[in-house]
Protein backbone atom coordinates (compact mmCIF):
# COMPACT_ATOMS: atom_id res chain seq x y z
CA UNK A 1 0.00 0.00 0.00
CA UNK A 2 2.55 2.41 0.72
CA UNK A 3 3.85 1.95 -2.42
CA UNK A 4 0.48 3.73 -4.24
CA UNK A 5 0.73 6.46 -1.48
CA UNK A 6 3.28 8.28 -3.61
CA UNK A 7 1.38 8.44 -6.76
CA UNK A 8 -1.67 9.69 -4.84
CA UNK A 9 0.45 12.26 -3.31
CA UNK A 10 1.86 13.24 -6.61
CA UNK A 11 -1.65 12.66 -8.13
CA UNK A 12 -3.17 15.08 -5.65
CA UNK A 13 -0.82 17.80 -6.14
CA UNK A 14 -0.97 17.97 -9.19
CA UNK A 15 -4.66 19.24 -9.40
CA UNK A 16 -3.81 21.51 -6.68
CA UNK A 17 -1.30 22.97 -8.75
CA UNK A 18 -3.19 22.98 -11.85
CA UNK A 19 -6.68 24.56 -9.57
CA UNK A 20 -4.39 27.59 -8.97
CA UNK A 21 -2.84 27.88 -12.41
CA UNK A 22 -6.02 28.36 -13.80
CA UNK A 23 -8.52 29.55 -11.07
CA UNK A 24 -5.88 31.71 -9.37
CA UNK A 25 -7.32 33.36 -6.13
CA UNK A 26 -10.36 34.80 -7.73
CA UNK A 27 -13.70 33.61 -6.18
CA UNK A 28 -16.50 32.60 -8.79
CA UNK A 29 -19.63 32.48 -6.12
CA UNK A 30 -21.60 29.46 -5.85
CA UNK A 31 -22.42 27.59 -8.36
CA UNK A 32 -18.55 27.57 -9.25
CA UNK A 33 -18.62 28.62 -13.24
CA UNK A 34 -15.85 30.53 -14.87
CA UNK A 35 -16.40 32.79 -17.69
CA UNK A 36 -16.15 31.16 -21.53
CA UNK A 37 -15.16 27.83 -19.63
CA UNK A 38 -16.63 25.02 -21.99
CA UNK A 39 -19.15 22.53 -19.41
CA UNK A 40 -20.70 19.79 -19.97
CA UNK A 41 -25.01 19.46 -18.43
CA UNK A 42 -23.53 17.09 -15.86
CA UNK A 43 -20.63 19.41 -14.73
CA UNK A 44 -23.11 22.26 -13.87
CA UNK A 45 -25.50 19.59 -11.68
CA UNK A 46 -22.17 18.68 -9.79
CA UNK A 47 -20.87 22.12 -8.97
CA UNK A 48 -24.40 23.65 -8.51
CA UNK A 49 -25.33 20.74 -6.37
CA UNK A 50 -28.18 19.15 -8.05
CA UNK A 51 -30.57 17.30 -5.76
CA UNK A 52 -31.89 14.88 -8.22
CA UNK A 53 -30.15 12.59 -10.74
CA UNK A 54 -27.75 14.06 -13.13
CA UNK A 55 -29.42 12.45 -15.71
CA UNK A 56 -32.00 14.70 -15.06
CA UNK A 57 -29.87 17.44 -16.75
CA UNK A 58 -29.90 15.73 -20.30
CA UNK A 59 -32.11 16.94 -23.01
CA UNK A 60 -33.73 19.94 -21.53
CA UNK A 61 -32.93 23.97 -22.19
CA UNK A 62 -33.80 25.18 -19.08
CA UNK A 63 -33.12 23.69 -15.37
CA UNK A 64 -33.64 24.98 -12.18
CA UNK A 65 -31.84 24.63 -8.95
CA UNK A 66 -33.33 26.84 -6.02
CA UNK A 67 -32.26 30.26 -7.08
CA UNK A 68 -30.38 29.16 -10.03
CA UNK A 69 -31.91 29.07 -13.43
CA UNK A 70 -29.66 27.03 -16.01
CA UNK A 71 -30.53 28.19 -19.73
CA UNK A 72 -28.80 25.59 -22.04
CA UNK A 73 -28.92 27.06 -25.92
CA UNK A 74 -28.42 25.61 -28.90
CA UNK A 75 -27.72 28.60 -31.33
CA UNK A 76 -28.13 26.46 -34.36
CA UNK A 77 -31.08 23.83 -34.50
CA UNK A 78 -30.78 20.44 -36.09
CA UNK A 79 -32.44 20.17 -39.57
CA UNK A 80 -35.91 18.42 -39.25
CA UNK A 81 -36.44 19.67 -35.59
CA UNK A 82 -40.06 20.05 -34.47
CA UNK A 83 -41.58 23.84 -35.09
CA UNK A 84 -42.98 23.78 -31.58
CA UNK A 85 -39.37 23.34 -29.95
CA UNK A 86 -37.79 25.29 -32.86
CA UNK A 87 -36.85 28.32 -30.48
CA UNK A 88 -35.75 31.75 -31.72
CA UNK A 89 -32.99 31.84 -29.73
CA UNK A 90 -29.59 34.56 -30.81
CA UNK A 91 -27.21 36.94 -29.75
CA UNK A 92 -28.73 40.41 -30.61
CA UNK A 93 -25.29 42.04 -29.89
CA UNK A 94 -22.14 41.46 -27.74
CA UNK A 95 -24.75 42.73 -24.58
CA UNK A 96 -28.15 41.32 -25.14
CA UNK A 97 -29.15 37.94 -25.89
CA UNK A 98 -33.03 36.65 -27.42
CA UNK A 99 -34.52 33.89 -25.46
CA UNK A 100 -37.23 31.62 -25.36
CA UNK A 101 -38.95 29.77 -22.49
CA UNK A 102 -39.84 26.48 -23.08
CA UNK A 103 -43.23 26.25 -24.90
CA UNK A 104 -45.08 25.38 -22.23
CA UNK A 105 -44.58 28.44 -19.65
CA UNK A 106 -46.90 31.14 -19.07
CA UNK A 107 -46.26 34.81 -18.54
CA UNK A 108 -48.53 33.81 -15.06
CA UNK A 109 -46.71 30.86 -13.84
CA UNK A 110 -44.15 30.54 -11.02
CA UNK A 111 -41.57 29.97 -13.56
CA UNK A 112 -42.90 32.44 -15.97
CA UNK A 113 -42.45 35.57 -13.26
CA UNK A 114 -39.19 34.06 -11.92
CA UNK A 115 -38.02 34.37 -15.35
CA UNK A 116 -39.37 37.78 -16.34
CA UNK A 117 -38.90 39.26 -12.88
CA UNK A 118 -35.32 37.20 -12.09
CA UNK A 119 -33.73 40.57 -10.89
CA UNK A 120 -36.66 41.27 -8.00
CA UNK A 121 -37.34 38.00 -7.40
CA UNK A 122 -33.16 37.07 -6.78
CA UNK A 123 -33.06 34.02 -9.37
CA UNK A 124 -29.80 33.61 -11.20
CA UNK A 125 -30.33 33.28 -15.01
CA UNK A 126 -27.22 31.37 -15.91
CA UNK A 127 -26.71 31.31 -19.84
CA UNK A 128 -24.58 28.55 -21.81
CA UNK A 129 -24.44 28.43 -25.48
CA UNK A 130 -22.96 26.57 -27.80
CA UNK A 131 -23.02 26.86 -31.55
CA UNK A 132 -23.94 23.42 -32.48
CA UNK A 133 -25.44 20.18 -30.52
CA UNK A 134 -23.48 18.02 -32.22
CA UNK A 135 -20.01 18.00 -34.37
CA UNK A 136 -19.13 14.95 -36.33
CA UNK A 137 -21.30 13.05 -34.31
CA UNK A 138 -19.60 14.16 -31.02
CA UNK A 139 -21.97 16.23 -28.49
CA UNK A 140 -20.01 19.57 -28.18
CA UNK A 141 -19.83 21.27 -24.66
CA UNK A 142 -21.99 24.80 -23.83
CA UNK A 143 -19.69 27.97 -23.28
CA UNK A 144 -21.01 30.14 -19.76
CA UNK A 145 -21.73 33.15 -20.84
CA UNK A 146 -22.77 34.36 -16.81
CA UNK A 147 -25.35 35.51 -15.82
CA UNK A 148 -28.21 38.03 -16.95
CA UNK A 149 -31.39 39.75 -16.07
CA UNK A 150 -34.52 39.92 -18.40
CA UNK A 151 -35.36 43.67 -19.63
CA UNK A 152 -37.97 43.03 -21.81
CA UNK A 153 -40.52 39.86 -22.74
CA UNK A 154 -43.58 39.13 -24.69
CA UNK A 155 -45.28 36.29 -25.54
CA UNK A 156 -46.71 33.31 -24.04
CA UNK A 157 -46.21 29.62 -24.42
CA UNK A 158 -43.11 29.91 -25.17
CA UNK A 159 -42.14 33.79 -23.45
CA UNK A 160 -39.94 35.18 -25.74
CA UNK A 161 -36.93 37.12 -23.45
CA UNK A 162 -34.59 40.00 -24.15
CA UNK A 163 -31.50 39.45 -21.25
CA UNK A 164 -28.91 41.96 -20.39
CA UNK A 165 -25.59 40.06 -20.03
CA UNK A 166 -23.57 41.06 -16.79
CA UNK A 167 -20.77 40.70 -19.06
CA UNK A 168 -20.31 41.71 -22.48
CA UNK A 169 -19.21 39.23 -24.52
CA UNK A 170 -15.81 39.05 -26.06
CA UNK A 171 -15.29 40.32 -29.83
CA UNK A 172 -13.70 36.89 -30.89
CA UNK A 173 -16.34 34.70 -28.91
CA UNK A 174 -19.30 36.73 -30.34
CA UNK A 175 -18.41 36.14 -33.71
CA UNK A 176 -17.25 32.40 -33.58
CA UNK A 177 -21.13 32.32 -32.05
CA UNK A 178 -22.86 34.64 -34.59
CA UNK A 179 -20.45 33.80 -38.03
CA UNK A 180 -22.12 31.33 -40.54
CA UNK A 181 -19.38 28.45 -41.09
Amino acid sequence: MKEYLKYIEDAMNYGILRYKNEFKEEYYGMPFLKLYEQYKMVDIALLSNYRKTHSAFRGSGLLTNKNDYFLFIDLHKEEGIEERINYKDKFLDRTYFQWQSPNSTTQSSDRGKNLINNKDRKISLHLFVRKYKEIDKKVQPYIYIGKGDTVEYEGEKPITMKIKLHNDVPSKIYREFIEKV
